[in-house]
């Protein structure tokens, strides 16, 4: 409790030196701006409104944080000054019956219409004063929070609020708009700082509703342009904006929303690329400020003719959004007339006469016709286009110029930057692409290049088994050879063997020859032996022999190996030139899916197009149809009723001739009954037979003459009838000698 005691005792304590250094600032400054301003609006009133709210709530904090609620002890002060502007007295304790401590801006605001600002935003030229002096009272707080941020610009301090009361009120011209103490730094003056101050509250963005969205901000675009118009207008190069500095910049993300603090330095920092001294700038602030703020179009010498004076004098005009005003010089001071411009105004071009004013034009006003004269052959032009863009707005739109043009502005930037992000967009799917395809390249080259070292390593496993084979078949053969050398070799011995052997046999055969036959026997024996022995010794090289064929066997399948082995080689050749083909042939099929993806596009959008045209034509053609139905409908029912018309009109016909058979039966039975004188009528005088109590009849004498057909109007004696001006007239198929008379029974 001591503690909540305490802080309500210093916010109490600092709530009253703020209302008496605000009262002594505003007794001290006289209202010098004020004297140049035009009808304000009451959305910029809430604007000038929100950012005292948004001082005294950055000032309550400790790291000049926002938290969009201010207490009612601050909020008392500022109300109990805003209701000495407004003639209210005690006007604070209106915040007495509120029962929060704290409150948001926009709880704030409602408090505020329902008690002091009510009708503010009726108020008309006459009350331009009260708005500029709530202006004016907001910029006094705001001006201190905004102060060093706004000097460390320039290298030096803007003057304070004392020192910037003594400034002289503010006329228009470049002297009194960089009036103001400064250094030899030259930054901002405080009449400039007030200036861009009201610009930014005019630029500031507004939500899809057309409201202000809150906390203010201004597009870094308008920022950018401000500077741009700046220089252009005092002569300087124009700028070139640092797009790639504005994320360096306090934007609220990638949507660049800038406040008021960021909004001075993206001008400042524009400027500096052309003027190094910002006190040249404080001319074209001014001009600026009149365009935007006091919605004036154009401003400049021009000649003007007297209407009660027939002589041609130099004024300065000033043409805005509703009127055209024009003073004596361009200091703006001496008023001389005003012409209040409506839709029904034009005005019409002069051609240029020997001896007379050039570049001649004149304004046509419902009530009075203005000859003037502009100096040059642009500036004529440019004025007769401003005056036919005024007149036009006039006509045809409730807001201002500078509001159309921002808004036109606005959109043209939302509809840019959403181009360029789905361009972004498309750009990134691409590159996913793009990179995804790279990665596809890059595993199928991962791919092939772990298949070419399989290839390779496979390659050497075969070139090392060729060599081992190679070896060993090398290895193989000379071992072949030498058993076969062994072998011719054992063979020649025995050979040699043998000869001794048979060259003995001989010598023994001879030298035998007269032995025993025992001896001979014996002999025999031994050499059958030698004889199974030498087969046997045969045997074993007809085997060695098959054994050789079978090497040199083994030796042609190891050729052939070879042979099979360096045609999978060439295969494999084959299967990579065949795979570089394909991956040539994937490029292109992937180009030429690409074009087509292109092709696929522009004619879905022609597609479109023509689907919209047949759309359009076949409305148009069901609003026909339906058209014509109703009109076929409205003719049946008129057929209908015709019909109805005409069935009536053939009963009551049959009706009458069914009348009219039984008028002549009557007839006739009364001449029948007459001729046998049962009773004599009265000699009366023949009437008309074709006059009726109702006047002449509608029949003829041959209708009387008739003979009467049957009942129902069925037979031969059916009749048709014609309907004419006069009555219902019969017309006969039938010749009076065809007639025959009825027969009575």
């Amino acid at each position: 409790m001591k503690g909540r005691k305490s802080s309500i005792v210093k916010n109490r304590d600092s709530a009253v030196e703020l209302m008496m250094t605000m009262s002594n600032n505003r007794d001290s400054a006289n209202l010098p701006f004020h004297l140049q301003f035009q009808t304000m609006e009451y959305e910029e009133v809430e604007k000038s409104l929100w950012h005292a709210f948004d001082v005294l709530d950055k000032s309550a904090q400790a790291q000049n944080t926002r938290t969009s609620q201010v207490h009612k002890t601050k909020l008392k002060v500022f109300t109990n000054n805003l209701g000495q502007i407004l003639g209210v007295a005690h006007a604070e304790t209106i915040w007495d019956k509120i029962p929060e401590d704290r409150v948001n801006f926009d709880r704030f605001l409602a408090i505020l219409n329902s008690n002091l600002l009510v009708g503010l935003n009726k108020l008309g030229g006459g009350d331009a004063t009260v708005k500029a002096q709530i202006d004016e009272l907001c910029w006094m707080l705001c001006e201190k929070s905004y102060r060093q941020r706004i000097a460390s610009f320039g290298g030096a301090e803007t003057p304070s609020v004392e020192e910037s009361s003594k400034l002289p009120p503010d006329s228009g011209s470049s002297e009194s708009s960089g009036a103001g103490q400064k250094d030899n730094n030259s930054t901002f003056s405080k009449v400039d700082s007030f200036k861009l101050w009201k610009i930014f509250n005019f630029l500031c963005e507004r939500g899809d509703d057309g409201k202000v969205l809150h906390p203010l901000r201004s597009d870094i675009e308008e920022a950018e342009r401000i500077a741009a118009e700046i220089c252009l207008s005092i002569g300087l190069p124009t700028p070139k904006p640092k797009i790639g500095d504005r994320k360096n910049l306090g934007c609220d993300g990638s949507s660049f929303l800038l406040d008021f603090s960021d909004f001075v330095t993206v001008v400042v920092d524009q400027v500096k690329q052309s003027a190094e001294d910002l006190a040249v700038i404080s001319p074209g602030i001014t001009e600026i400020y009149s365009h935007i703020v006091a919605d004036v179009v154009r401003k400049g010498y021009m000649v003007k003719f007297g209407n009660k004076l027939t002589t041609w004098k130099e004024r300065w005009f000033v043409l805005t959004a509703s009127a055209l005003r024009y003073f004596v010089s361009s200091e703006e001071r001496d008023l001389k007339g005003t012409i209040i411009l409506c839709p029904e105004c034009s005005t019409q071009n002069f051609p240029d006469k020997p001896g007379g004013k050039h570049y001649r034009f004149k304004l046509i006003t419902p009530n009075k016709q203005y000859e003037l004269s502009a100096p040059s052959l642009k500036a004529k032009n440019e004025w007769l286009s401003d005056f036919k863009r005024v007149i036009v707005a006039i006509g045809t739109s409730k807001e201002s110029l500078q509001k159309q043009a921002l808004k036109e502005r606005k959109r043209d930037r939302e509809e840019r930057r959403r181009l360029t992000a789905e361009e972004e967009l498309a750009r990134c799917a691409e590159r996913e692409k793009l990179l995804e395809r790279e990665k596809q390249l890059e595993e199928e080259r991962q791919q092939r290049k772990f298949a070419l070292d399989q290839v390779e390593e496979r390659e050497q496993q075969l070139q090392l088994e060729r060599q081992k084979r190679a070896e060993e078949e090398e290895k193989r053969r000379q071992e072949t050879n030498q058993l076969l050398e062994e072998k011719k070799k054992e063979i020649e011995e025995e050979k040699l063997r043998f000869a001794q052997i048979e060259a003995r046999l001989k010598a023994e055969r001879e030298a035998l020859v007269s032995e025993g036959k025992e001896a001979l026997e014996a002999e025999r024996e031994k050499r059958e032996e030698a004889e199974a022995r030498l087969k046997e010794e045969e045997t074993q090289l007809e085997a060695e022999r098959k054994r050789l064929k079978e090497v040199e066997e083994e030796r042609a399948h190891l050729q052939t190996m070879v042979e099979e082995e360096r045609a999978l080689k060439r295969d494999e050749e084959i299967v990579r030139n065949l795979q570089s083909k394909i991956l040539e042939e994937e490029f292109a099929k992937r180009e030429e899916l690409e074009r087509l993806q292109d092709e696929q596009g522009q004619q879905l959008l022609k597609e479109q197009m023509s689907r919209q045209e047949l759309e359009a034509a076949h409305r148009a053609q069901e609003d026909a149809l339906l058209k014509a139905q109703a009109q076929l409908e409205a003719l049946t029912m008129e057929r209908l009723e015709a019909d109805r018309n005409l069935q009536e009109a053939a009963e009551k016909l049959k009706s009458a001739e069914v009348e009219r058979q039984k008028m002549e039966e009557r007839m006739k039975l009364k001449e029948m009954t007459s001729s046998y004188k049962l009773a004599k009528p009265l000699s009366t005088p023949e009437p008309n037979p074709y006059i009726t109590h109702r006047g002449r009849g509608a029949f003829t004498e041959a209708d009387f003459c008739r003979s009467p057909g049957p009942i129902n109007g069925s037979g031969d004696h059916q009749r048709n009838f014609r309907y004419g001006d006069q009555g219902v007239h019969s017309d006969c198929s039938e010749s009076d000698s065809e007639r025959s008379s009825p027969t009575v029974a």
